[in-house]
């Protein structure tokens, strides 16, 4: 189970920072096709934290869960086979996060010089809201609570860390426009289809009820638009 835990933990803060390098191409400087990034962003994603893994557990087994830690022991230095990746990555984003920012800025600035728009310091500050829970730098908190001595940023790393998912969920889907219009289509193509499958399986008419046929009796076809005592019958099924 230690294992595990410092294996999937490490996966979690190699996708956050294929996060940060996708966000990093995208914005500051495109590079690469979109192709080749899936072999490097797998690499990084599930690759990197497999060796670490099997170095930590290949030099120091008899450090993962004994009875004073629950995985990784704070005494002889393996805790560091977790911080050091951690520290890494949550360099590495908020030095992303600084750039992404800088040019949001610099775009909002250049839109309110052409278009007066003063929604600029509103605009930046959303988009730094947006970014921080997929980057994982509240995770810094949990760096700074390895320690018995940092009881303030234990509780700020589980309200903060506990709320990431929420975040992600709630910019990323809940108020990301695209998500929402994404949503809305699909709804409308579930709609469709839901109402043709059931105008597909609508039981026909019964056909002697429709050509006026009777038991016992010769068929002789109806005029539905005949002016007769069969008045309730006056119906156009021809399309029918």
């Amino acid at each position: 189970m230690a294992v595990l835990l410092h294996f999937f933990f490490l996966c979690a803060f190699g996708w956050m920072l294929v996060e940060g390098l996708h966000l990093y191409s995208m914005v500051v400087k495109v590079f690469g096709s979109e192709g080749s990034k899936h072999f490097y962003y797998y690499a990084i994603g599930w690759g990197c934290p497999f060796v670490i893994c099997v170095v930590s557990m290949t030099s120091s087994l008899n450090s993962y869960g004994e009875d004073g830690n629950c995985w990784l022991s704070l005494k002889n230095g393996a805790i560091w086979a977790f911080v050091a990746p951690a520290l890494f990555v949550i360099m590495v984003n908020i030095g992303i996060l600084i750039a992404v920012t800088r040019i949001i800025s610099r775009i909002s600035a250049e839109n309110y010089k052409v278009h007066g728009d003063a929604n600029s310091v509103k605009l930046t500050t959303k988009a730094v809201a947006v970014l921080l829970p997929i980057l994982g730098i509240s995770w810094i908190f949990g760096v700074l609570a390895v320690n018995d001595h940092s009881l303030l940023f234990q509780y700020m790393f589980a309200v903060f860390n506990s709320l990431q998912g929420f975040f992600i969920f709630l910019f990323h889907c809940l108020l990301n426009s695209e998500v929402r219009a994404a949503f809305k289509h699909k709804t409308k193509v579930w709609t469709l289809t839901s109402s043709s499958i059931r105008n597909i399986n609508v039981k026909p008419f019964n056909s002697d009820i429709m050509n006026g046929h009777k038991g016992g009796v010769t068929p002789t076809k109806m005029n539905t638009w005949d002016k007769s005592t069969n008045s309730a019958n006056r119906i156009d099924l021809s399309a029918v």
